[in-house]
């Protein structure tokens, strides 16, 4: 696991410096703060910092293939990098390391481009063909390692992380309305966009050549749903604990001790029945509860009953959530606007874990793989709701907004009632939107800069070739919340603290596996992960599949009314405010007052303004880069 950096000048006469290469993975020292290396030739340079995970002694990088005609940097794990290395042995390669990260070199020595077809893991690499002059730059299927970059006059700058290509000083930072209107829709920047015009992510599944002072990008990988319907309950229910097996025990290479993030949800007690089987040695695994000024959060007494059934050697605190002096630390962490409150609690997660072990397996992506959120009751049940006859309809709408119920469940009602009338794919939409409208939040100039400017959640769902309901919320899951929220989520609070955290749920094959489910086998009626549930029933206890889904919820409109009134306070009266050229002043003034006298719920989107305002002082208002 690793930070990479890197820089392709249009002119082939103008050398890399490499002390702006190492400056810019000094931003980035936190991803890997046990080695740094870095290699230029002429206009093409590349730099990365390492967290050693996979041969210790002799991974060091960048490393090349025979002759130095190929160099690469790796951000991730290959985790069939056996099974790589012994066929290239077997094709007369010579491989000097034990390392995944060289394996990457000769298979593109063997298969050009389309090496990365044959990757299996987490990865952003970046490798340097010098006898062509050429950059290939790659990130894994789901999107799990970041990659940004900035195609600028002078050449291509790239990075893990937004601090490091504003490293660069040629990198402008004009702030992209597109990004600030995406932001209040989904509490992230979503899809290729930036916070910033210059700067772009590379999207998941794609690779990026720049090759005579032209970028091209092309998709390698896309997974559509299949529902194969030959298949027996029995067959589907065999292939899946073959395939849960497969994933999980793929995710355990490495070259330093592991561990497992359990809480006590399902998810995580299944991954961690699997560990168990799989080593020899007792899996560390990790509980935090955290204590807030409305109560603890605290799932250790659940956790703590897999731990002992698996024998696993188990560490559990309880943490202080003291979410105002987070606020700026996670803000830093991201770079730009973020508002997924979860970050709260993933952030102690991982700072407790990082004390113990180098990587850690997560449970992340069973519920948009399996069919595991309420939403998807809600969309199926929509269908129906839908159904009803119009005047019906507006009865009980009427009947929800009258009830005037203070609450995240009030709030998600009203939501309900008022997509009734809506088409499928917007039905869904305003379930996942923090803003239904967000003209209701950005400033008039900002709307008129955005014109017909069509959202990334549309882009999704024209790829999407199925229909179904549960399809509709599946994909649109995998190809934005996953990728856009989730991911860097994850990799944010797990990398500032150098912990390497692995998601063997959103490994290709089972994501390809649970494509081809059928959706009665995902969400049936009320009941959600239906044949996961099954699947996994042996090997927990009872109790577990008795318990309500929890998850990292915290207690975000207290907060507002508590700990975080004053934030809301400065925000309301600050001169940010009142000058932005993003927000509406009186919008935001409007929905506080509201919020803190209790007329309406207006947490997420109030956090979400907290947030924008936290990004703006913490990221935006500070100086720009120093050359190196």
């Amino acid at each position: 696991m690793c930070g990479i950096a890197g820089i392709a000048h249009r002119d082939a006469s103008h050398p890399v410096n490499p002390a702006l290469i190492q400056a810019m993975c000094e931003r980035i020292v936190h991803r890997g703060p046990d080695d740094f290396g870095v290699f230029t030739r002429g206009a093409l340079g590349i730099g990365m910092r390492r967290l050693s995970i996979i041969d210790l002694a002799g991974g060091h990088q960048p490393l090349s293939n025979e002759d130095q005609s190929v160099w690469v940097i790796l951000n991730g794990e290959i985790y069939n990098y056996r099974e790589l290395r012994a066929d290239l042995l077997g094709k007369g390669h010579t491989l000097a390391t034990m390392s995944d990260t060289e394996t990457i070199a000769h298979l593109y020595e063997e298969y050009g481009d389309r090496c990365v077809e044959r990757l299996r893991g987490m990865f952003a690499f970046a490798l340097l063909d010098l006898g062509r002059q050429r950059l290939l730059i790659a990130r894994d299927r789901l999107g799990i390692k970041p990659v940004y970059y900035a195609d600028l006059p002078e050449g291509l700058v790239f990075g893990s992380e937004l601090k490091a290509v504003l490293a660069h000083p040629g990198v402008p930072r004009e702030v992209a309305p597109e990004a600030v209107a995406e932001f209040f829709r989904h509490t992230c920047v979503p899809g290729e966009l930036s916070i910033y015009r210059a700067v772009k992510k590379l999207p998941p599944a794609h690779t990026l050549v720049y090759e005579r002072g032209r970028v091209s990008l092309s998709r390698y990988w896309q997974v559509q749903p299949a529902p194969d319907e030959s298949k027996s309950e029995a067959q589907w229910l065999q292939e899946m604990r073959a395939v849960l097996r497969d994933a999980i025990e793929s995710h355990m290479v490495a070259d330093v001790p592991i561990g497992a993030f359990l809480s006590g949800g399902l998810d995580s007690g299944a991954l961690v029945a699997l560990m168990a089987g799989a080593s020899k040695d007792p899996v560390r695994t990790y509980t935090v509860g955290f204590v807030t000024n409305e109560g603890r959060f605290d799932e250790r007494a659940a956790a703590k009953v897999v731990a002992e059934q698996y024998r696993t050697a188990h560490f559990e605190c309880l943490l202080e959530a003291n979410v105002v002096d987070l606020i700026p630390k996670i803000t830093r962490a991201f770079d730009e606007p973020f508002a997924d409150s979860s970050a709260i609690p993933n952030w102690l997660v991982c700072e407790e874990t990082a004390r113990h072990v180098k990587v850690a397996l997560s449970g992340l992506g069973g519920d948009e793989m399996f069919g595991g959120y309420e939403r998807y009751v809600g969309l199926m049940l929509g269908e129906r709701y839908h159904r009803w006859p119009s005047p019906l309809r507006r009865v009980a709408a009427s009947l929800v907004n009258m009830t005037g119920s203070y609450s995240y469940l009030g709030d998600r009602a009203r939501r309900f009632v008022q997509a009734g009338d809506l088409p499928l794919e917007d039905r869904y939409l305003a379930f996942i939107s923090t803003f239904a409208d967000v003209g209701e939040v950005l400033s008039p100039d900002l709307m008129a800069e955005l014109g017909d400017y069509q959202y990334r959640y549309r882009h999704v769902m024209r790829e999407l070739v199925a229909r179904h309901p549960l399809d509709v919320a599946l994909y649109s899951d995998l190809n934005l919340y996953l990728p856009d929220d989730l991911l860097p989520l994850s990799d944010r609070m797990a990398m500032v603290h150098s912990l390497e955290v692995r998601v063997p749920y959103l490994d290709h094959l089972l994501v390809e596996f649970a494509a081809r489910l059928p959706n009665r086998f995902k969400v049936r009626g009320f009941q959600k992960k239906v044949l996961f549930r099954e699947a996994i029933r042996p090997w927990l206890p009872d109790a577990h599949f008795a318990r309500p889904k929890q998850g990292f919820a915290v207690p975000m409109a207290s907060w507002l009314k508590g700990p975080l009134k004053e934030l809301l306070g400065d925000m309301v009266e600050s001169a940010g405010l009142r000058e932005s050229p993003w927000l509406n002043g009186a919008a935001v003034r409007r929905m506080v007052q509201e919020h803190t006298s209790g007329t309406k719920n207006h947490e997420i989107r109030l956090w979400s303004l907290v947030c924008f305002q936290a990004w703006q002082r913490e990221c935006y208002d500070q100086p720009a880069a120093v050359p190196a």
